[in-house]
């Protein structure tokens, strides 16, 4: 794998153009079907829910549709302008998660905090990742819910695909893979259709289920219960996701 990790890589990336080409795959159905099943397993005070790293707001908009008051923030401009342009009464806003710990505003305001997609462990460094999870705390309200959709690493170890070209409109992306110093890796280069040579280096911590519910448990999220899939199945080795469900304590 050629190239070096840019430590800030995500900030670039996320905001491409590319971005939203190569993941444009992740549709509108998919996510409500995700957020009907989590509705299904949530007490009836939750009312109000903030979508941490919410993209273009696919997650918020079945939110809202189920009947909660949702608002998302993520660190793309261009991610949120797309949210914006589509009828809601949600909040987006931009931010990094990283400072969700400093909005005051939000301090205790929410029954409930979502984290989907494997938004987060893109840090390189400990303390940024705490500082996250200390933001999700502080949104919570006492016994408040987190939900933590992430990778399961055995899962995704034994089916990681090393390299791969993929062709989509205007672009080709030449992907490789590889699990190095603790987190899974992805290379991706391409050119623009102007000409230009792109490449960027995704990173993801390759955290295991024990590992997150330490990560929580230092924040005062104490785990509840572990799903292996977006239908709610168990979670196992064998299962795609590691979905935890975390409460704030009283």
């Amino acid at each position: 794998m050629k190239g070096e990790i840019n430590k800030e890589w995500f900030a670039a990336w996320f905001d491409s153009p590319a971005y939203h080409i190569l993941y444009g795959n992740r549709d509108d159905d998919e996510a409500f079907n995700l957020i009907e099943n989590l509705d299904g397993i949530l007490p009836s005070e939750v009312k109000k829910v903030l979508d941490v790293g919410c993209g273009a707001g696919r997650h918020v908009f079945a939110w809202e549709k189920l009947g909660y008051t949702a608002s998302g923030f993520d660190l793309s401009p261009e991610s949120i302008q797309i949210a914006k342009s589509k009828p809601s009464n949600a909040d987006f806003r931009v931010l990094d998660m990283r400072d969700l710990k400093h909005q005051t505003e939000w301090e205790g305001g929410f029954d409930l905090v979502s984290n989907l997609f494997t938004s987060f462990g893109y840090f390189s460094k400990e303390e940024e990742h705490q500082a996250v999870l200390q933001g999700f705390t502080n949104a919570l309200k006492p016994g408040g819910k987190l939900i933590l959709d992430y990778l399961n690493v055995p899962y995704s170890k034994a089916r990681l695909v090393p390299s791969e070209v993929v062709k989509i409109q205007n672009y080709t992306f030449h992907i490789e893979r590889e699990l190095k110093d603790g987190f899974f890796q992805k290379s991706i280069s391409f050119k623009s259709p102007e000409g230009k040579d792109f490449h960027f280096i995704e990173q993801v911590r390759a955290w295991g289920e024990n590992d997150l519910k330490s990560l929580l448990l230092d924040v005062n999220l104490h785990t509840e219960k572990i799903y292996g899939d977006y239908n709610l199945g168990d979670f196992s080795e064998d299962s795609p996701r590691c979905i935890l469900v975390a409460r704030k304590n009283m």
